[in-house]
């Protein structure tokens, strides 16, 4: 019963946690909404399209393998916070050029390039920075620390699109986009100085062959999340009107905000799936069967809440959104099919199967983004986000079935 009790209160505290800045996000996403409409806010979705894949480009995995070598060890603190300084300098030239050229040919002559190239330095360095600085108080335990600066992250930004809009008389997406990023820049700027001033000096940068390896691994499962996140963003910007990409992102992002309790259930769990993963690949799916019920449940009552609640959404963000009632309508039940794919993907990470899920998720990315390719016409693009999440689940979860077979039959086959 203690036991129930506090993963319970764990549970509590991780969704508060994430509430906290994803309520931020939701009163700064009503605000474009609200300030933009729905055809200059379809433009500002397909100029960030690409920000967060390009991204996790920026440092090449050296705050994860910072964490990684301090865990194991606090004297390998020095030579990786060396490395993450390094793979920052040089990383960063590289995804702000595919961050530019991607953005562009995207947008056209709507905005120009040296907007792009002002947008994505601050997207990708301030963010980097604010994310590297969270890292460095993880690796070093100062977890406290690390919560107070991943909640500060959305405030930056914040303040610098409030700027933005006061200084402008008719705001457009290019300003509050300029605006936003550089105050996330300064924002980075400012909390990596004072976080730095505390710590102690490790001197200049230098790579790390090790670093590089494992960043790269870390890179890689990087890039597939943020793509499986953004795919729909990524291919419908220049296949349909900025209008019908700003209703149906409306749409997302309250689906994205729907799938914080199953986010907050799966971090609570996730661990235990390597420990019954220890057992193969049928312990962590004997696990799977008790937490999927759980994360189904989660997920279908956040549904339910977003049916209800639909017909409210232009209240929130404008009535020019009145057409994101209806994608979020058909949308809201596919939140179950998230919880089923997730904890199917867990279960391969925790039998060690890691490479496994990281193929099965770049294939699903690249069959989402092939639905989505083929139907993008009015409300098709809802089909395109059922049959890409479906086809991924069957993909998953046929490698988990052909696994556990696998596995039983070597059990049956082994001597007694």
């Amino acid at each position: 019963m203690f036991a129930i009790s506090t993963r319970l209160t764990n549970f509590g505290c991780g969704l508060a946690a994430m509430l906290v800045p994803a309520t931020m996000q939701l009163v700064l996403f009503a605000f474009f909404a609200r300030v933009l409409g729905v055809e200059q806010y379809g433009l500002y979705l397909a100029l960030l399209s690409w920000s967060p894949i390009c991204f996790e480009l920026v440092g090449w995995g050296a705050g994860e393998y910072l964490i990684k070598c301090t865990a194991q060890s606090r004297q390998n603190y020095t030579g990786a916070s060396r490395h993450l300084k390094a793979a920052l300098a040089l990383s960063l030239p590289l995804a702000l050029a595919a961050f530019t050229i991607l953005a562009s040919s995207l947008l056209g002559g709507t905005i120009s390039v040296m907007s792009i190239l002002i947008v994505g330095l601050g997207e990708l360095l301030g963010l980097r920075l604010l994310v590297n600085t969270e890292q460095v108080a993880l690796a070093l335990g100062k977890t406290g620390t690390a919560n107070w600066l991943r909640g500060l992250q959305i405030v930056p930004r914040f303040a610098g699109v409030l700027l933005a809009y006061a200084l402008a008389p008719q705001p457009t997406f290019e300003t509050l986009a300029i605006g936003g990023a550089l105050g996330t820049l300064a924002g980075g700027l400012l909390l990596s100085f004072l976080f730095g001033a505390s710590l102690p000096k490790t001197g200049s940068m230098l790579l790390s062959r090790p670093g590089l390896h494992q960043g790269t691994w870390f890179v890689g499962t990087q890039l597939v999340r943020a793509s499986q996140h953004n795919i729909d963003r990524v291919v419908l910007a220049p296949l349909v009107d900025p209008a019908v990409l700003g209703l149906y992102g409306a749409a997302q992002r309250f689906i994205q905000i729907g799938l914080l309790p199953l986010q907050a259930l799966l971090r609570l769990t996730y661990p235990h799936f390597f420990k019954a993963g220890a057992l193969g690949i049928t312990g962590a799916f004997a696990f799977a069967l008790k937490i999927l019920p759980l994360a189904l449940a989660a997920t279908a009552i956040t549904a339910l809440a977003l049916l209800g609640s639909a017909r409210f959404l232009p209240l929130l963000i404008g009535p020019e959104f009145e057409q994101s009632v209806s994608y979020l309508l058909y949308l809201a039940p596919i939140l179950p099919l998230f919880a089923l794919n997730t904890v199917l993907s867990d279960t391969l990470s925790g039998a060690g199967h890691l490479s496994l899920r990281l193929v099965l998720t770049a294939s699903g990315v690249a069959l989402q983004a092939a639905m989505f390719f083929w139907l993008h016409d009015g409300m098709l693009i809802v089909l395109a986000s059922y049959a890409g999440l479906g086809l991924s689940c069957l993909l998953t979860g046929g490698a988990v079935f052909v696994l556990a077979r696998q596995e039983q039959r070597r059990s049956a086959l082994a001597p007694a």
